[in-house]
């Protein structure tokens, strides 16, 4: 492994093991004209190739290494990394991957989750969205009502799979379109309880002090109501800047890119035991 990889790289672009030997040698040589450069990066290559593979395997790696090479001279900020050492740091990626050519994105959050360039404002938001509603649940609670305040809409809790869990949801709107939106995103009544606790592990908690706040005061002090935001604002550097300067180069963003939205969510409820109507509604 590179004693200079540390964890908390926000991009990363995994390739094979010995193609990143390769293209570290090949970084590390002084600098030279264009040609020689090419030469010394091809001499690299071949030198972790056997055969019978080894012409067929070498001329991949340089394509793969002159278009990482590429991105870094346009700008990008990226760090290359070998499937060994993706694997002995233990970062997660979504099914499937990691893959070549293709430039993952640190988690805000968590150091060891890395997304697909691409779904990297959907999927970050969404493992946000999902932590809160884990949270106030664990605190008891028996309601509790989406709303859109600004940024990302129904379009966009659409693509999440966003559902209330209540037959009210239809009516609320949740994740639909239509000529009148309601700014309802999600809604759900639970059986609620009296024996708030924090559930272990969160990772947006430790940075939203809103969140910290309510549930001190739901276990300490039995609130009996909610009203707080979940926000998303910083767009860590994915943005239209960051598209342009991948586009051309020959890495792949692993899909559409999503641009990024400031958005702001309101989300409202209250805790403690259901009645015996909410219970029957549910």
């Amino acid at each position: 492994m590179d004693d200079s990889y540390e964890i908390g790289h926000r991009l990363i672009v995994v390739v094979p093991d010995k193609t990143a030997e390769a293209m570290r040698e090949a970084q590390a040589a002084s600098e030279a004209s264009d040609e020689s450069f090419a030469a010394k990066i091809a001499k690299s290559v071949f030198s972790f190739y056997t055969e019978p593979f080894a012409i067929t395997l070498g001329k991949q790696a340089i394509e793969l290494i002159k278009t990482i090479m590429d991105a870094l001279d346009k700008g990008a900020d990226l760090t290359t990394l070998s499937y060994s050492e993706s694997k002995s740091l233990k970062l997660e990626f979504p099914p499937g991957h990691p893959r070549e050519n293709v430039v993952y994105a640190q988690h805000p959050a968590n150091p060891l989750v890395y997304y697909t360039a691409s779904s990297f404002h959907r999927q970050a938001f969404e493992h946000k969205f999902a932590e809160v509603i884990t949270l106030l649940s664990s605190l008891g609670a028996n309601e509790i009502k989406v709303e859109h305040v600004s940024g990302w809409d129904q379009d966009f809790s659409a693509s999440l799979g966003i559902s209330a869990p209540t037959q009210d949801s239809a009516s609320a709107g949740v994740g639909k379109k239509g000529a009148e939106k309601s700014s309802v995103l999600f809604e759900a009544k639970l059986t609620g309880h009296d024996s708030p606790s924090i559930p272990e592990n969160l990772t947006w908690y430790p940075h939203e002090s809103l969140w910290q706040a309510v549930a001190t005061a739901r276990v300490n002090n039995g609130l009996k109501n909610f009203n707080l935001s979940l926000t998303y604002s910083d767009d860590y550097g994915l943005n239209a800047s960051f598209k342009a300067t991948v586009k051309g180069t020959g890495l792949d963003l692993g899909g559409k890119f999503e641009e990024h939205q400031a958005t702001v969510w309101k989300i409202t409820g209250t805790f403690g035991p259901a009645s015996i109507q909410g219970v029957a509604d549910v």
